[in-house]
Parts: C-alpha cells; structure tokens; sequence
C-alpha cells in the first residue's frame, strides 16, 4: 500500500539573529493527521522553528513545503510576496503563548472575523460555523461575552477556535499553556487531544511532558538549533538516548533517567 505524501516538510531550515544562530539546520517530515511536539530548553530554537513554518520569521536557508505552498530560501532566492504568506496563513493555523483577542469584540465576533475578512464568508455563515466551533471548545454558553469577562483558559480556547475557524490544513500551538494559571491548564490541553483524536495535523511546542507523551504520535527534542532526538512518543521521553535529552527530562521526573539500559527511568 502506498504512503500519502507528508503534508508539511520542512528541510535544512536555517536562521540567525544577528550573529546568534538559533536554527542550524533542522529539518521535519510530517504526515497528515499526525501529531508532533517539539520539546527543549528555553532558548533552544522551537518556537523560532515553528514560527519558520508559518513564515512568521524568513528563514535564511532550506526549504519549506506545507499542501500546495512550496518555498525555497537561500542566497538569490527572493522572498514570498504578501500574496503567498496571506495565502500560507490561510492553511497554517497558530495559537501562541498569548490570546491576542480583539477586546472590543465579542468571542464569538473574534472567532468569525478571519472568515470574514479573509476568506469573505457571509456573516450569518461565519456565525453558524463561530458558534459550532465555540460549542467544541467548551464554550458555547460564552459566545456574547468579551475578553475582559474570560479566563485565561477561556480566552486561550477562543484563541484555539479562532484559529480553527479558518479550516487550516496545519495547526501550531507554541506554548499554549505556559501564560496560564496551573488550574487552568487541564481545560485547554483537553480541547488540544479532542482536536488530535479528530485527526486534526499538529505541532506542539510544550513543556508539558505527561501531555507531550498522551497526545503525539512522534516528540522532537532540540537542543542549541538543531534536532538532536526524534522518534515515537514514548521511545523519546521514557526511553530517552541523547545525553542532553537525557537531562532535560530528569528535570521533570522525581526519578532519575539513567544513559545506561537504553535510558530508562531509574528508582
């Protein structure tokens, strides 16, 4: 039988600020309903690498293909016009660490308003569609109320639907819980693994490891702008073999990983 054609690689991906080179060359297959997440210290490179699929940020080399859209970066390449990246935008939902909802706006009008602006749905659809996406979220009885009256969960769910509502072919979370109160977290983890078991394309960036471990078919680490481990979920985080994959996860176990044996958890 043959395999589908993965629906987003990325290759070789390179970028620089300055003279800090945060992404060295990393590269990414994904396939279409697959989970991914991206795991590593701060300053690692994964949120820049997910801000590169998007184009958020220009990488300075390597290659970038999500569905239709091919891009090539590099010495004498030019750079995607406002058309292509508008057009990316449309299939590359991203969800960031902060909701950025328009606080004169309604959820409901927050979530419609890339329908309707970008891809011109009529209204009343737009809301049809708003109000079903706020109902899979957990918040269907929140449609009218505006930011100022949410949660930092709510407001993240929002956020999430928002993005949904522009039906991309790839959805990006970089660090979604990380600006929410501990409480708070479970609500929107849970709308992120109903999306995965719908078989909805994603890539996590996360420090919530148990999460990492339920949700993803495959976990990446990156360590100092490249990716130093990836495989299936459990081989990387309880059956860990890189050295410094080794170490960043026994800061979130009370046992210790071990190198020997393959890496497993020691009493």
């Amino acid at each position: 039988m043959t395999q589908a054609p993965p629906i987003l690689v990325a290759s070789n991906i390179q970028k620089a600020f300055g003279t800090n080179q945060v992404l060295k060359g990393v590269s990414l297959s994904v396939a279409r309903g697959e989970v991914v997440t991206l795991i590593g210290a701060s300053g690692s490179g994964k949120s820049t690498f997910l801000r590169c699929l998007n184009l958020l940020e220009l990488p300075q080399n390597g290659e970038l293909a999500i569905g239709s859209h091919h891009f090539a970066f590099g010495d004498g390449k030019r750079g995607p016009d406002k058309t292509r990246l508008a057009l990316l935008r449309r299939d590359v939902g991203m969800v960031f660490q902060h909701f950025n909802l328009f606080p004169h706006m309604s959820a409901l009008d927050n979530v419609i308003e890339g329908p309707v602006q970008v891809k011109n749905m009529a209204r009343a659809e737009a809301k049809e569609l708003g109000r079903d996406l706020l109902a899979k979220v957990g918040l269907a009885d929140k449609a009218d109320s505006f930011p100022s009256r949410l949660s930092g969960g709510q407001k993240q769910r929002v956020a999430i639907a928002r993005a949904l509502a522009m039906k991309p072919d790839v959805m990006l979370f970089d660090e979604v819980t990380s600006a929410l109160d501990p409480e708070l977290v479970g609500e929107v983890l849970a709308v992120i693994s109903k999306l995965a078991a719908d078989g909805m394309t994603m890539i996590l960036v996360t420090h919530e490891m148990a999460f990492a471990a339920d949700v993803s078919n495959r976990v990446g680490f990156m360590s100092e702008g490249v990716m130093a481990e990836i495989g299936a979920a459990a081989s990387v985080i309880h059956r860990p073999q890189n050295p410094r994959l080794i170490a960043f996860l026994n800061r979130f176990h009370q046992r210790t990983i071990v190198p020997n044996a393959g890496g497993v958890i020691a009493p």
